[in-house]
């Protein structure tokens, strides 16, 4: 079980029914179901090889992001760059990260609260090596959304699927 799954089961959230579309990746990586009626900014540039796609609620007030980092170096070290990617603090924020297994490659998981212009948030995510590319999954939402939002994305990252994509060398396709 993933993160928000094990913490939807916790707090005894069942799984809300809504509409997923389904939505392809352009660079080929993954295919992924979102609710139907959220924004989808798929205008993907890539940047040393690296490109982030983003989904959002239709209030805006949820997001859910895929960065895909497939412009690797040889002799990639997937722990050294998991800690510094997910535990370096980020607007005043710091994570710890639990080592774990996504679909059983080497992955790194972190929930966390924050507050923004005076409201809670609650966030997570997972970073996950495929040997040829890192995926990191992150999302946040007000913390008075969490029984909405969190079934949605739980039910988004387990609709994850894994396609050959586009493996970038040195930020060249």
């Amino acid at each position: 079980m993933d993160v928000l799954s094990k913490l939807a089961g916790a707090l005894g959230l069942g799984k809300k029914a809504f509409s997923l579309a389904r939505f392809q990746d352009p660079l080929g990586n993954f295919t992924i179901s979102c609710p139907s009626d959220w924004h989808v900014d798929s205008d993907v540039a890539v940047v040393d090889g690296a490109y982030t796609i983003s989904f959002a609620s239709p209030d805006g007030r949820g997001a859910f992001n895929i960065h895909v980092d497939a412009g690797l170096k040889k002799g990639f070290d997937f722990s050294a760059y998991a800690k510094s990617e997910l535990e370096s603090p980020s607007s005043g924020v710091y994570t710890a990260v639990k080592k774990g297994k996504f679909r059983d490659m080497p992955a790194y998981n972190r929930e966390y609260c924050y507050r923004s212009s005076g409201q809670d948030y609650f966030a997570g995510g997972t970073m996950f090596f495929t040997g040829r590319a890192v995926f990191s999954i992150s999302w946040n939402a007000p913390e008075s959304e969490r029984k909405t939002m969190e079934p949605a994305f739980s039910r988004m990252l387990e609709s994850l699927i894994l396609l050959p994509g586009v493996t970038f060398r040195s930020g060249k396709f």
